[in-house]
């Protein structure tokens, strides 16, 4: 703190902080708030939250954030603001973030594709072609200066809520992912058989009352009260927001879980909840007991304002199986598989397909760049899984597309000719798409290795400073790092 405060008295001191150092400091605050918010010391948790929103060391991170790290760095709000030079970042360290006084602006919205729609629509662009419109979904942007005050409330409230939250609560929480999701499911049903109720909650973020949120918060309230109700601007006129969380806002994530916060302990202790944003996955013992938890959940979720959608939820078995997060869960016989969701296949190998014939003309080398590191990110999120026939599948369809792509880079040339070109054979794979000048290959699904994830995260928290904790974490990190680079 103290260097930060040697290096603000003259210019340039922006390009001399340590970030680093900075990040540190606030996890350290941050780890103060979560150890007393454990100990239900919640005089010492809101003076600590407090001190935390007002420091200088909070809002320097906060602009850090959002200005220089985030990718939306560069898309302004209403106020059609950006800072993304050094200048422009320390004028705006010195401006007050007062949460007490502060007045948020109205949120820009806009709408973006959420299903996609066909990749050839999206190739072509062409209206007379019809493949399916894309259903649009909401996105709201706030001004970035409305984001950085959004930041700092939300480093306060994510400390405080990460003690109090329920182990299975995965969405949008620090040092949980989605792994840990299928893992919790993976090791319940392995127990013996379950009655299973696959629910997805009705437009979560548009519907949930203000109130559900607020009657949770006391030291933030008016802020947050002023930062929910200031509206939105909808093709130029301003609307009022009575219900809702805007999507896109920092605060969006820790107001979705402490909203639904008490679920498990709504449904009793014999049924295991494991929820992530709007999914959910509730496990019973019987039938009888999931007759009872309906209601139950449908009470709960309706004193927030929101209910399940119908089409989306449904009663299954493991041996029916059901789908979360992108995986496949089921259990036909005697092994309990869990492998990627076909549908997520298809549109993984349909943007795949955009993106090659989208670049038509490129160098072979070039397309390899492209496509690479989406074949990794993709393969990588499901290295977890029992993934061997996903991957194989992948890799013929790619293969198909890349040779498409070479046929019709040069339809005057035989097949022989374009293998020489473009392909080569490499011990016992025959086909591989590489560049002869560069030696840059194709990568290939089926050659990530897979890997059991065997990290067990329970209520452990990245914000608990006890020693023993944080090596835990340390060497989860490090593991991730060394899998990252097999």
């Amino acid at each position: 703190m103290r260097s930060i405060e040697r290096t603000y008295r003259h210019g340039g001191w922006w390009d001399e902080i340590n970030w680093s150092q900075v990040e540190r400091d606030v996890r350290r605050l941050q780890g103060r708030i979560y150890r007393a918010s454990k100990k239900g010391d919640y005089k010492g948790v809101d003076n600590l939250m407090k001190l935390l929103v007002r420091s200088e060391t909070a809002k320097l991170f906060a602009i850090y954030v959002i200005t220089q790290k985030n990718k939306g760095k560069s898309t302004p709000g209403v106020d059609g603001k950006v800072y993304l030079t050094t200048k422009e970042r320390m004028r705006l360290s010195k401006d007050e973030f007062d949460y007490k006084s502060y007045k948020f602006q109205p949120i820009l919205r806009k709408y973006i594709p959420k299903n996609q729609g066909n990749w050839r629509t999206r190739i072509y662009k062409s209206k007379k072609r019809e493949y399916g419109e894309a259903e649009m979904r909401p996105l709201g942007m706030m001004t970035i200066k409305d984001r950085v005050m959004a930041t700092i409330i939300s480093l306060a409230l994510s400390a405080k809520w990460e003690a109090l939250l329920e182990p299975n609560v995965m969405g949008f929480r620090p040092g949980r992912c989605t792994q840990d999701a299928i893992q919790r499911i993976y090791l319940e049903l392995m127990r013996g058989d379950k009655i299973i109720l696959d629910a997805d909650i009705n437009k979560f973020f548009d519907n949930i009352k203000h109130d559900a949120i607020l009657s949770k918060v006391k030291v933030f309230r008016k802020a947050l009260f002023r930062c929910l109700k200031v509206g939105v601007v909808e093709k130029g006129k301003r609307i009022k927001t009575e219900k809702g969380i805007v999507q896109g806002s920092p605060l969006s994530p820790i107001l979705a879980n402490i909203a639904l916060s008490g679920m498990q302990k709504a449904l009793g202790r014999d049924i295991c909840v494991i929820s992530y944003a709007d999914d959910l996955i509730v496990i019973a013992p019987t039938i009888p007991t999931m007759k009872r938890v309906i209601p139950n959940l449908a009470r709960f979720l309706r004193e927030r304002g929101l209910s399940l959608r119908r089409e989306k939820t449904r009663i299954t078995t493991k041996r029916r199986g059901f789908n979360f997060l992108g995986f496949r869960v089921e259990q036909p016989r005697m092994k309990l598989y869990v492998k990627p969701q076909k549908e997520k296949v298809k549109k993984f190998l349909d943007y795949s397909r955009e993106l090659v014939w989208s670049n038509k003309q490129i160098e072979q080398r070039k397309l390899i760049a492209k496509l690479n590191p989406v074949i990794r990110g993709w393969a990588m999120y499901y290295r977890y899984s029992d993934a061997n026939e996903a991957f194989s599948w992948v890799d013929h369809e790619i293969f198909g597309i890349v040779w498409r792509w070479a046929r019709r880079k040069h339809n005057k040339k035989g097949k022989q000719w374009i293998f020489k070109k473009y392909f080569e054979e490499v011990g016992k794979d025959k086909w591989i798409f590489k560049d002869a000048r560069t030696e840059y290959a194709l990568v290939k699904a089926s050659k990530v290795q897979r890997l059991k994830y065997d990290f067990i995260v329970n209520d452990l928290s990245p914000f608990n400073p006890d020693p023993v904790v944080k090596e835990i974490w340390n060497r989860k990190r490090y593991q991730e790092v060394r899998h990252a680079m097999i």
